[in-house]
């Protein structure tokens, strides 16, 4: 009983000590980037603060194990691995990943509300240009883009197609990126046009870790 206290007590002055944590500005650019992918911001009560769960496909732990390293102090436990059976019809697939959650914490409210309405849907805001970096663009990148033959795509078939509007005027106007809308068999998705290929290689390289050279054309 007395160990279950001491365990309980330690667990509260953990997450009590980093309530005031704040985010530095490299970090802030990394969220925004990876809140256009798969980083999910989560509020377990409506009342709550927010916390980011983490989370990519078991052949991506390094990715997982370098991000954990930038945001380790705001958690308190490690990467976890989890698999599931893939649902789809005519699908058995067993899925394997690797995740991780932060506390939740008032610096990441802002995202939140930044990147979800009302509804809780994630949608893209009028002030995100004012946001968005070359480091952003990049974990963005890392996080839900590939190559195609000549361009680059970003899989952002979840947004409306309203909001791939705005992201492809947003990229134009912040990155002087040409770029285009896609249609695919889950929704629109955004297209780096051939002629942008080389500008924003220039823009994302100096922020991709190795595992992910194979996304676009590094030498």
């Amino acid at each position: 009983m007395t160990k279950n206290i001491n365990q309980i007590l330690v667990r509260f002055y953990r997450k009590s000590a980093k309530f005031d944590l704040e985010l530095s500005s490299a970090l802030e650019e990394i969220i925004i980037g990876l809140m256009l992918g798969d980083l999910f911001a989560e509020k377990i009560k409506q009342n709550s603060n927010t916390r980011l769960q983490f989370k990519q496909s078991i052949k991506n732990k390094v990715y997982i194990d370098h991000l954990y390293s930038l945001f380790k102090e705001y958690c308190n436990s490690d990467p976890k691995v989890t698999s599931s059976i893939e649902k789809r019809p005519g699908k058995k697939e067993l899925n394997v990943s690797i995740k991780f959650w932060t506390l939740s914490l008032p610096c990441f409210n802002k995202f939140r509300e930044l990147f979800y309405n009302e509804d809780g849907k994630k949608f893209i805001s009028s002030n995100l240009e004012n946001k968005l970096t070359a480091k952003s663009l990049a974990y963005w990148a890392m996080d839900d883009g590939y190559k195609s033959t000549n361009g680059f795509y970003f899989c952002t078939e979840s947004y409306t197609l309203e909001d791939n509007y705005k992201l492809s005027e947003i990229l134009k106007n912040k990155f002087n990126l040409d770029c285009g809308i896609h249609k695919h068999t889950n929704g629109p998705r955004l297209y780096v046009f051939s002629s942008s290929k080389e500008r924003l290689l220039e823009l994302i390289k100096p922020y991709f870790i190795n595992h992910f050279y194979y996304k676009i054309d590094f030498k």
